[in-house]
């Protein structure tokens, strides 16, 4: 037991542990569509109640759970419902250094700009945020085994990387102001790492960078994450650990200082367009609840477009911010993945020869999914969807290269720059949360003072002060018809009232619950987190760029941009930047329900407040001064992680053996075992090559994967894509399994297996790029090629092959009508736009039909097939075989015998 098979163990996960201690039929599945989209029901509550938190049910001492349908169920308020005052004595704040260069003149000078791009790898097995569907079993994803990691803990492990998150920057230097953007592939961004990215760009720069800073996020829900000090957060991201924290600020660092060193005189040029994908190819709304508000049902259709260009025009940089959760993929998904997201910039970046630093910017994601096409079919999970992400990059792209060509109209190599960051007061004050002039406040916070169920008056306007929302210490899980998950977490006088605060659930209640159930070691409520965030105005010229530490909603960026001090095509709302509260929606937003509002702690108020606060930073980035934004707060100086949890790091001794055939757990795309280690000696275009051999352990790094090719004499080169980078990844799949999938005991050793698929299609940025090509993949002879920890390796070569074309073909006397199809059943890539492409599609463009004569000489003739791959053709009637064949000699044949 406990061995290679991954059955029973004496070191079983804390969860799964406690869950076998239960009825099987004791927990309905629930699903996270965000960070926090928990659809629970009582049936759950009561289980969780009952095994873990002492309330007692069944017959065993005769006590049952509360009706949740009356208000009877909760005890009267008094005395003994008293909460206490909320403390933050648990939290160390400091003073923030004074805003850099703060005190100087603000006057336009001649712009250098730099760019660089890097990796952030964090071990395969952690946590991928942000769906909290990961948590064990919560929501319906099945993983391809029962392994268990220590670093991920009650999270179900990653098994492996699709694409690696990206880390890009842009340093730009005008006059004497220097600031840095850096774009990161994680769910969410973290205050506290923006803190230690600036005091490190200080220590190596002998110059502050406090609030000269810009961290932005893709918010891939398939990204390594364990990075946040935010403990609400865990929930969705897995607990922290300090590797993966430390590695995401080291490799933010060493970009954003690429970046100023690469400065050169540079030009830049920004271009909107107003009317972004207004057919929906892209993007679309996804909240309906708000539909009814004013300014919806709709999604954010602004684009924005900056443009930055070396003085002799050569590109350096391109900024898109649209708004697009990146969730093409969904919680089955354990391969670390940019998302949609991330084809947005390789189909960008691919149209340039020589490498230029494309990042994707998120505006008002927070009510806005991706559409994208095509895709596969899935007959179960996990469902690697990375066809339809590919086309939402491609969907974008023609938008975003007509605003970059719309920007270079306008490209100016002097302007004036300047950015002011400030650190914002939250809870547990209620009087922070004063909006409107007044007009909208909380009532009181003492935590047993009943609601009067009250919250719209006849005119439908909100009514002041909200009491419903009697939350000290915070709540989540707001927004739903339910009553709280946790009764005695229930907000005073909400129990079964028709409105979105019936089930909020007290932080100070949930916390320690689901912190000893998911085994994550919330601190004391409220959390430090929550107490502060941080936001930033960028001005760029005539442009103002704007940070959201949330996912803005459509209606709450549109009130930003009516309140900007300038007009609505020159300010730039990016969200998911600086840090991170949950939803940003305005109160009636809020009110709508949904799942929106299940995250952020602060209630129906809080998005507006930090909303006014942008409004009311955004003119000091305007003015002739340099403003000291960091002198109205303290910020959070959060400390490390207690990692004494983890046992040490395997050693690997084996790394670099291959092991043929390769242990039958090891885990490849498709789950079935591996006849062999090495891919095999020929493969047809559309099949995959695989290869597999013995690693290091994760957590002392991750093999670097690269396809090779034979360019002559057996000499193999690397693939490039047209830009110049190598082929990684997003061409191929990259899986880990550990052996033994559990262990016993945490000085078990354990053997670490790796493997790598690539299916046989062009690569995104090859010389034949678009999608009609992808069956036109060089043949050849093919490699991969593996830079371990502490080892080297190559497959054996394989050679790739045309693919053998299906015909169907009906004769009609000398006229013959035929329709050529690929099929490609076990594949993953994008072979077509709109039709599933590991089903039957057409083949395309132009094909010769040669046919073959009993007696004479055979013909050839050229037509273009059309769009469903038909054609037709006069033939002898002699005709013995008919051969088509396309122009990279992919062929089919039909016998007229």
């Amino acid at each position: 037991m406990g061995t290679g098979t991954g059955t029973g163990t004496a070191r079983a996960p804390p969860l799964r542990a406690a869950i076998d201690e239960l009825s099987p039929d004791a927990f309905e599945r629930s699903s996270f569509g965000t960070a926090g989209d928990l659809r629970h029901s009582w049936s759950m509550a009561r289980w969780l109640l009952c095994a873990l938190f002492l309330v007692g049910c069944g017959d065993d001492d005769g006590m049952v759970p509360p009706d949740p349908g009356t208000d009877s169920a909760m005890p009267d308020a008094g005395v003994d419902a008293f909460v206490p005052p909320p403390s933050t004595d648990h939290c160390e704040y400091e003073a923030p250094p004074p805003t850099a260069r703060a005190g100087g003149e603000v006057s336009e000078g001649a712009l250098q700009a730099g760019a660089a791009e890097g990796v952030f790898m964090a071990p395969v097995g952690s946590a991928l945020g942000a769906y909290t569907a990961r948590i064990d079993f919560l929501g319906d994803i099945d993983p391809p085994d029962r392994r268990f990691n220590d670093v991920a803990g009650t999270f179900t492990p990653s098994i492996g990387v699709e694409s690696f998150p990206r880390v890009k920057a842009l340093a730009l230097t005008a006059g004497d102001e220097t600031v840095v953007i850096v774009k990161v592939d994680v769910a969410l961004a973290d205050e506290v790492v923006l803190h230690r990215v600036e005091q490190r760009l200080e220590e190596a720069n002998g110059q502050s960078f406090a609030g000269k800073v810009l961290f932005a996020t893709s918010h891939t829900h398939s990204a390594f994450s364990q990075y946040t000090s935010n403990s609400i957060l865990w929930v969705g991201l897995g607990r922290k650990r300090n590797q993966i924290a430390d590695a995401l600020v080291e490799t933010m660092t060493e970009v954003a200082q690429s970046a100023l060193d690469a400065r050169q005189p540079a030009q830049m040029g920004i271009a909107t367009n107003a009317a972004f994908d207004p057919d929906d190819t892209v993007t679309r709304d996804r909240r309906s609840e708000n539909d009814e508000i004013a300014g919806g049902p709709r999604k954010d259709d602004w684009l924005h477009v900056l443009r930055v260009d070396a003085t002799d025009g050569s590109p350096i940089a391109i900024a898109a911010v649209f708004g697009m959760h990146p969730t093409v993929l969904d919680a089955d998904n354990l391969l670390a993945s940019t998302d949609a997201s991330g084809t947005v910039e390789r189909a960008i970046e691919e149209n340039f020869e020589d490498p230029v630093v494309v990042m994707h910017l998120q505006g008002a994601g927070g009510d806005v999914s991706p559409v994208g096409s095509g895709g596969i079919r899935c007959d179960g999970k996990p469902c690697y969807q990375f066809a339809r992400a590919e086309m939402v990059g491609r969907n974008a792209r023609d938008f975003i290269l007509t605003a970059w060509s719309d920007a270079g109209e306008e490209l100016a190599e002097e302007l004036a720059v300047e950015m002011v960051t400030r650190h914002i007061p939250l809870g547990p004050d209620p009087d922070n949360f004063v909006v409107r002039d007044g007009a909208l406040r909380y009532g009181a916070w003492d935590g047993f003072t009943r609601a009067d169920g009250e919250v719209f008056g006849a005119d439908g306007a909100i009514l002041s002060p909200l009491d419903e929302f009697n939350a000290p210490y915070g709540a989540a899980l707001c927004g739903e018809s339910n009553d709280a998950l946790f009764p005695q977490g229930q907000l005073p006088g909400t129990r079964s009232f028709d409105n979105p605060y019936r089930s909020c659930i007290q932080a100070e209640t949930a916390a320690p619950l689901l912190g000893g159930f998911f085994v994550l070691p919330f601190e004391p409520m409220p959390a430090c987190a929550t107490t502060r965030t941080t936001v930033s105005a960028l001005r760029l010229g005539d442009h103002l760029v704007v940070t959201v530490p949330g996912e803005p909603i459509t209606l709450f960026t549109d009130e930003i941009r009516a309140q900007s001090p300038v007009d609505e095509n020159h300010t730039i709302v990016v969200g998911f930047a600086q840090d991170h509260v949950g939803y940003m929606l305005t109160a009636e937003d809020w009110l709508a329900r949904g799942y929106e509002p299940s995250i952020n702690v602060w209630g129906p108020l809080e998005g507006e407040y930090i909303g006014e606060q942008i409004v009311r930073l955004m003119p000091l980035a305007l003015t002739s001064e340099r403003e000291n934004g960091n002198t109205e707060t303290t910020r959070w100086n959060a400390p490390p992680a207690d990692d004494t949890d983890l046992p040490t790091p395997d050693t690997f001794p084996r790394a670099g053996e291959i092991e043929d055939p390769p242990w039958e757990r090891l885990y490849v795309r498709g789950g079935e075992p591996l006849p062999s280690a090495q891919p095999p000696g020929t493969i047809a275009r559309l099949e995959s090559a695989i290869f597999a051999w013995i690693g290091e352990d994760p957590v002392a790094g991750t093999p670097r994967v690269t396809l090779e090719r034979d360019v002559g004499e057996g000499v193999f080169a690397p693939v490039e894509r047209r830009s110049g980078r190598v082929v990684v990844d997003h061409d191929l799949l990259l899986f880990h399994t550990p052996d033994p999938l559990i262990r016993e005991s945490p000085d078990d050793p354990r053997t670490h297996r790796w493997a790598v698929e690539w299916q046989a299609v062009t690569w995104w940025g090859s010389d034949a790029d678009a999608v009609a090509d992808r069956i036109g993949v060089p043949a050849g002879r093919y490699r991969f090629r593996i830079e371990g920890t502490t080892y080297l390796l190559a497959s054996d070569p394989f050679e790739v092959q045309p693919a053998t074309m299906g015909l169907e073909v009906t004769r009609e006397g000398d006229r013959v009508r035929g329709v050529a199809t690929f099929h490609a059943p076990d594949g993953w890539r994008l072979l077509h736009p709109t039709l599933r492409s590991n089903e039957v599609f057409p083949a395309n463009g132009e094909v010769e039909i040669r046919m073959e004569v009993s007696d004479g000489e055979p013909r050839t003739e050229t037509v273009a097939l059309d769009a469903e791959g038909g054609f037709e053709v006069d033939v002898p009637s002699n005709l013995t075989t008919i051969q088509v064949v396309d122009r990279f000699g992919n062929a089919g044949t039909w016998s007229a015998i």
